[in-house]
């Protein structure tokens, strides 16, 4: 019965919206072929690139961080009024003790055959795609699509009708919420193996599927044995993957939960509303206080309401580069996001449940 019920709700999905994702293969199309356009007009070639191995990358990357020691060493000795200045914000005693641990980090790197998360075109392709301005617009399509999945039935008047048929209402819900997971799983592998594609020729090779990477546990800090999460890239895949879909299920909970206590286009605006306008308003909030503090560390609270963690990968680490990043990066900070979205997700999912239970339906 239930498999029944979730494929005629696929079936409904493809047949009233199948013009969406008509626009998004297009939209995919097009972003490859302007990226493949700026390629051939930066580098002046229309074949990939010869490709670099990412022990290379890290050698060359060791020699330019040695390249700054050895020149905020000679302002140290020269004096003068730059002496006691600040290199990327620090003291430069600091400036280049920081240095120094970069380049024993990927020392130690090189010695364990550990590459950096951003070696690779596949795991750079599930850092861009999975947690980027990709899936900053596909998870508001995800929002407005299940936005429509009660709240449209009722508006056409066949919610009395539907919920008169064998199927308990739990099976309704958790049938539509199936079908709009199921679609939205589909669009975000393709997202993937789209962006996958364009990494591997932009770097020259696909790259290998087996191997490890290794993730910073505190992203604002370089890696190092004591920070230091290693991990097969099978299993930093699914990671991403799974964290995605996590992040896609908490806003069709919440937009089935909307659907469930409104009309269509009621549900539909406030969806979009809090998903765009929300995001910045936090934004903005964050702005006010970073600028009144001084620091943005105090504004990092605003981290964990749900519509600021609905892209966690992209917490994991920074798509490109093997130094430290800002805080708020790292498998901590990505650790905690996904608690935070598993907390929304089951509270939307089970206040939708109920209400859907409790709300009488006019026929």
């Amino acid at each position: 019965m239930l498999i029944s019920l979730v494929r005629n709700e696929l079936e409904k999905i493809w047949r009233s919206r199948w013009i969406v994702f008509a626009v998004l293969a297009g939209l995919f199309l097009l972003i490859a072929v302007g990226l493949y356009g700026f390629y051939v007009y930066h580098e002046h070639r229309w074949n990939p690139p010869p490709p670099a191995a990412w022990q290379s990358d890290l050698h060359h990357q060791m020699a330019n961080n040695q390249a700054t020691i050895d020149n905020l060493e000679r302002v140290k000795q020269q004096g003068g009024p730059f002496s006691g200045g600040r290199f990327n914000g620090l003291r430069l005693d600091d400036a280049i003790a920081n240095l120094h641990q970069e380049i024993a980090g990927d020392q130690y790197l090189l010695d364990n055959n550990i590459a950096p998360v951003s070696a690779f075109a596949s795991t750079r392709a599930a850092l861009f795609a999975l947690g980027g301005v990709i899936m900053f617009v596909l998870i508001r399509i995800f929002g407005w699509l299940a936005a429509e999945q009660i709240a449209g039935e009722r508006s056409d008047r066949t919610i009395a009708i539907l919920l008169s048929r064998p199927p308990s209402r739990t099976q309704v819900l958790l049938a539509k919420a199936i079908a709009s997971f199921l679609t939205s799983l589909g669009v975000v592998v393709v997202s993937f193996l789209v962006a996958y594609a364009i990494v591997g020729f932009l770097m020259g090779s696909m790259g290998p599927v087996t191997g490890q990477v290794g993730l910073a546990l505190d992203g604002s800090k370089p890696l190092d044995p004591a920070n230091l999460v290693v991990m097969p890239i099978p299993v930093f895949l699914l990671l991403c993957l799974v964290a995605t879909m996590l992040a896609v299920l908490c806003v069709q909970g919440m937009s089935l939960l909307i659907s469930v206590l409104t009309g269509r286009w009621a549900a539909i605006g406030i969806t979009l509303a809090v998903l765009f306008g929300a995001t910045i308003v936090s934004s903005v909030v964050s702005a006010i206080i970073s600028l009144i503090s001084g620091s943005s560390d105090t504004a990092h609270f605003l981290n964990y309401a749900f519509f600021n963690v609905l892209a966690p990968v992209g917490s994991i680490a920074p798509v490109f580069g093997n130094g430290p990043t800002e805080a708020g990066k790292g498998m901590r900070e990505f650790s905690s996001e996904v608690a935070t979205l598993a907390v929304w997700t089951a509270a939307f999912f089970a206040a939708g449940w109920f209400f859907f239970h409790h709300k009488q339906e006019a026929g």
